[in-house]
């Protein structure tokens, strides 16, 4: 076959030009198109989370409002979602930038005292359905964050014999969770116990002791698993 001749299987040089040069403006205006498409689509969607957070940052700045005026501490920039605080809000400081979210409860027991039961440092994050009990001191450091629905009290009851257990007096002793550290959800803290600075504690983990400073427990009761790195 000469090569001025093509094939049944060949396409004229033309027509693959033109093919190309078509195929290639389709691409790059379905591109542009998409793209605009795109860009739109995360306008709107920061239109619609926009809305659904503005009803309740609204009610967050009332229910500041609404707790200060009953005695409760709170610092500039505080996020509170749908928290409870059962009795004793003169016994809860919270402190610049703390964020509670949905279903925390913050539970003071006993007479008015000189301080406060609760203290919750700076920047610290609290997921739904935490729940912190305390009768004497539960200190929460700064930059601290605390997983959905774990349970955090200073205190448990007597346990004697004479008597049934719910008429007999707690027993306390404080709770301290130093800066930066980390609960993972569902961890109970029980009384007498420090997290130490930097510290995570393992999903479900129970911790009845002391937790060194970047120490990572797991397990009921919590045991050291590992380190942090750069420790």
């Amino acid at each position: 076959m000469s090569a001025s001749r093509t094939s049944g299987l060949e396409a004229p040089a033309s027509l693959i030009d033109a093919h190309s040069l078509c195929a290639g403006s389709i691409t790059d205006s379905g591109s542009a198109a998409f793209g605009r498409q795109s860009r739109r689509g995360a306008i709107r969607d920061r239109i619609v989370n926009l809305l659904l957070r503005t009803p309740e940052s609204a009610r967050t700045r009332w229910r500041r409002v609404w707790y200060r005026l009953l005695g409760m501490r709170i610092g500039r920039g505080c996020r509170l979602a749908q928290v409870s605080v059962p009795r004793n809000p003169w016994d809860v400081h919270l402190a610049d930038g703390v964020a509670l979210d949905a279903g925390v409860v913050l539970l003071a027991t006993g007479p008015r005292g000189r301080d406060p039961r609760i203290v919750i440092g700076r920047n610290c994050y609290v997921n739904r359905q935490t729940y912190l009990d305390a009768a004497l001191s539960i200190m929460v450091g700064s930059d601290v964050m605390i997983g959905p629905a774990c349970y955090i009290t200073d205190h448990d009851h007597g346990t004697a014999c004479d008597r049934p257990i719910r008429q007999q007096s707690l027993v306390s002793a404080p709770v301290v969770i130093e800066d930066g550290a980390w609960l993972g959800a569902h961890a109970i803290i029980l009384k007498g116990t420090r997290i130490g600075k930097g510290a995570i504690v393992g999903a479900g983990a129970v911790v009845t002791r002391d937790v060194p400073a970047g120490a990572i427990v797991a397990g009921s009761p919590a045991r050291i698993i590992g380190w942090r790195q750069g420790r």
